[in-house]
């Protein structure tokens, strides 16, 4: 034990320097690694945010092209859903939750 004591005052300056060494290099990499981390997380949500812009984007179209085609089911469905639009002699009905 008395061994380890006098080797350590012997060697004081090179451990603290070693010390002050290991703490700007673990400051320095700590940051870059929390950086790196929450870089791979963003990656992650923009590829899954990805997936469902692709899909969004394969149905409409899908739309469009019904649109193009003129398909008179499809028109009257949107007439119906999105516009409120009735045949004429059709009476409408909405019904509220309360």
């Amino acid at each position: 034990m008395q061994e380890l004591k006098k080797l350590l005052l012997q060697h004081k300056k090179q451990l603290l320097l070693a010390a002050v060494l290991a703490a700007v290099v673990v400051i320095c990499l700590g940051s870059n690694i929390l950086s790196l981390f929450h870089n791979k997380l963003e990656l992650r949500k923009l590829a899954r945010q990805s997936v469902v812009l692709d899909q969004q984007y394969e149905e409409m179209l899908k739309k469009m092209a019904l649109l193009q085609k003129q398909d008179l089911a499809y028109v009257e469905e949107i007439a119906r859903t999105q516009y409120n639009m009735v045949k004429p002699g059709e009476i409408q009905f909405r019904l509220t939750e309360k």
